[in-house]
């Protein structure tokens, strides 16, 4: 994974990034956790160039839709799109989504199988023709994505040597909660005030088969 170095501020300065890492695979093998539901949206904060979206045009599939629809329900533009995909991870549905856990004591988000294999997603800058028309479908790379750019452009080098991708700062969670059929929720992301940290997404991409993630830094809390 190619990426600028990340800043120092995503872990707590009281654990080393090798400690909490440590930690947490802890809580993994002792099962030291909460199941929470199934991750399937990771939304974060980045730096992306807007020039071009505010004149960019919603994508109405008819003029019934365009008078009848409230301006908080309306399509992305194809800019709005694009800008949207390059600050999320999506899973689509929840049949494939990594589970997501919480430890026992509440400080630790856990995944405790890794994240998975992210899938292809629909391309944003496609607009159907007519009714019935789907998506054709783009593979959704942490680098070097020819339509949205780099969603992954920040790394960090462990002491053993290993790097690791950086998503942060993670603003919101959405998940698929386990045992409420159909219901989702959402963890949101935030500052901990006792130290600056954001929450962030450390992704182990060494194996593209199979991708391992951990939360580390900031704070979360759970919302609707």
């Amino acid at each position: 994974m190619t990426a600028a170095a990340a800043p120092s501020l995503i872990t707590k300065p009281t654990f080393t990034l090798a400690d909490r890492l440590r930690i947490q695979q802890q809580r993994i093998t002792d099962r030291d956790y909460i199941v929470i539901g199934r991750l399937t949206t990771v939304v974060f904060e980045a730096q992306r160039d807007t020039r071009g979206l505010s004149q960019s045009r919603k994508r109405w599939s008819n003029p019934h839709q365009e008078k009848h629809t409230s301006e908080a329900m309306a399509p992305f533009s194809k800019r709005q799109a694009e800008l949207w995909a390059s600050i999320t991870l999506d899973w689509l549905t929840h049949k494939h989504a990594p589970l997501i856990a919480v430890s026992r004591d509440r400080k630790d988000l856990i995944l405790p199988n890794g994240l998975g294999v992210l899938p292809a997603i629909p391309d944003p800058r496609w607009t159907p023709k007519k009714a019935g028309d789907v998506a054709p479908r783009i593979p959704q790379l942490l680098t070097g994505c020819p339509v949205v750019g780099d969603r992954v452009t920040d790394k960090i080098t462990a002491r053993d040597g290993h790097v690791y991708g950086v998503i942060h700062p993670v603003l919101e969670l959405c998940i698929m909660l386990a045992g409420v059929n159909g219901t989702f929720g959402r963890i949101r992301g935030g500052v901990d005030p006792a130290d600056g940290t954001h929450l962030a997404l450390l992704i182990d991409d060494s194996n593209p088969h199979q991708l391992q993630g951990n939360f580390v830094g900031g704070r979360f809390s759970f919302g609707d």
